[in-house]
């Protein structure tokens, strides 16, 4: 076990094999565009809500709008995320594989 390096990095080297196992498929889709999309998209729900209210006339076309952002923006976030600690964990099992 990693015992160096940033609380980040350990985490990293403690889970992410368990999550890497699952694929990167499942990782974007369940963490990017399930939890980090929809969560943003709960959250645009009610701010629009509270802005314009349902009765606003285009409040459905701001609600697709919102979704569809909030959909890419959680496949980038879902990707970046895996590549990010993809090369965070194969650099600290490259330190440790040397040291």
């Amino acid at each position: 076990m990693i015992d160096y390096g940033s609380r980040t990095e350990r985490s990293i080297a403690r889970r992410w094999p368990a999550i890497r196992a699952k694929g990167m498929a499942h990782f974007v889709l369940v963490r990017g565009l399930l939890l980090w999309g929809g969560l943003m998209f709960a959250f645009s729900i009610a701010l629009t809500w509270a802005k314009f209210g349902p009765q606003h006339p285009r409040f459905g076309l701001l609600l697709g709008v919102a979704a569809g952002l909030c959909a890419v923006g959680g496949l980038v976030w879902g990707l970046l995320t895996w590549t990010i600690n993809e090369r965070i964990f194969r650099n600290l099992n490259l330190h440790r594989n040397s040291a």
